[in-house]
C-alpha cells in the first residue's frame, strides 16, 4: 500500500507545481495589461488629489489680452486644448476667478451654427485642437458662437476682437447661373461678380452704380445670394464648413479682476483647477 501512495503524492507534487508555473506568467501578464490601462487614470486621481482637474495641462490658458484698456469688448483671454484622441472637455459651466478679488465668472454656451439675435446656443464641447477666445465683454451678434467657413460675413459693420478670418468662399466659385442668353451679358456679370471681395454684400449705391447692360437677373444674383445664409446654405454639409475655433462672450463690463498684481483661476465643474494665469 505505501508502495502505491507514494508514486501518487509524487504526481500530485509535481501537478501543483506546474500548476504554479503556469498561473504566474498569466497573472503577470493580466497585472501588465491592467498597468496600460490603470496609467491614465491613476494620473487623474493624483491631479485630483492635489487640486488640480483632469484637464490640467490638456486646456490652457494665455495671459489676458487688452487688460490696460477700458473697453470689455477688447479684453480676453485665449484657450487652447491638447486633448487625447476622442476626448473631449465639456467647458460650459467651467468658471474663472480672481484669487484676489473673489470675482468669478461661469462659461456659458454658444452657438454651433450662429445667425445674429438668434439664440440657439449649446454645451460647449473642446476636441483636441479647439481653441476659445474668451471675451469679457458682448457679442457684436448677440451670442456666443462657433466659427465656421462663411463666418467672415460677420465683420461686415461690425467689430470683432480678434478680428474674423475672411476666407469665404468665392462668389465666382459657386454653382453660378446663366444670366443672360447673351454671351457678353453674361461674361459682364462674371466679370462683376469676380470682382468682389471675399465675405462681402453689396448694397443698393453699388446696384445703382452698375451699368445699364447688365442684366435684371445678374443684380437679382448679386444682391439676394451672395451674403451669410447663402453661404451657409451653399457649404453646410461640406466637410470643413465648421472650424475649430470658438468665440464666447462672458457679458460682464465691471471689474472682474485687477490690472495688475493678480491670479485667474480656471475651474472645472467639479471645483478643480485646470489652469492658472499669475500677472
Amino acid at each position: 500500500m505505501k508502495d502505491i501512495k507514494e508514486p501518487f503524492i509524487i504526481l500530485l507534487v509535481l501537478f501543483v507545481l506546474l500548476g504554479l508555473a503556469y498561473g504566474s506568467p498569466k497573472k503577470a501578464r493580466l497585472n501588465n495589461s491592467g498597468d496600460s490601462q490603470n496609467t491614465s487614470s491613476i494620473s487623474e486621481n493624483k491631479k485630483k488629489a492635489e487640486g488640480h482637474s483632469p484637464y490640467s495641462g490638456k486646456i490652457s490658458m494665455s495671459n489676458i489680452s487688452g487688460l490696460y484698456g477700458d473697453d470689455p469688448n477688447q479684453e480676453y483671454i485665449y484657450i487652447s486644448s491638447n486633448l487625447d484622441e476622442k476626448e473631449t472637455a465639456k467647458i460650459t459651466g467651467w468658471y474663472l476667478k480672481s484669487e484676489i478679488t473673489g470675482y468669478f465668472v461661469i462659461i456659458g454656451k454658444a452657438a454651433l451654427l450662429p445667425f445674429p439675435s438668434t439664440k440657439t446656443e449649446s454645451d460647449i464641447f473642446l476636441q483636441n485642437g479647439d481653441r476659445v477666445y474668451l471675451t469679457k465683454g458682448f457679442s457684436p451678434i448677440g451670442i456666443s458662437f462657433r466659427t465656421n467657413r462663411c463666418i467672415g460675413y460677420f465683420e461686415e459693420n461690425r467689430t470683432f476682437v480678434p478680428s474674423l478670418s475672411l476666407d469665404c468662399p468665392r462668389p465666382e466659385k459657386e454653382k453660378l447661373p446663366q444670366f443672360s442668353s447673351d454671351f457678353d451679358r453674361n461674361d459682364e456679370c462674371l466679370n462683376i461678380i469676380e470682382g468682389l471681395p471675399r465675405c462681402t454684400t453689396v448694397n443698393s449705391q453699388f446696384i445703382r452704380n452698375l451699368p445699364d447692360t447688365v442684366s435684371s437677373a445678374c443684380k437679382t444674383y448679386i444682391t439676394t445670394q451672395i451674403n451669410y445664409n447663402s453661404c451657409v446654405a451653399s457649404h453646410f454639409n461640406d466637410t470643413d464648413f465648421a472650424d475649430d475655433e470658438y468665440r464666447v462672450y462672458l457679458n460682464k463690463f465691471g471689474p472682474l479682476w485687477r490690472k495688475t498684481h493678480d491670479k485667474i483661476n480656471l475651474y472645472d465643474q467639479n471645483n478643480l483647477v485646470v489652469d492658472t494665469v499669475s500677472y
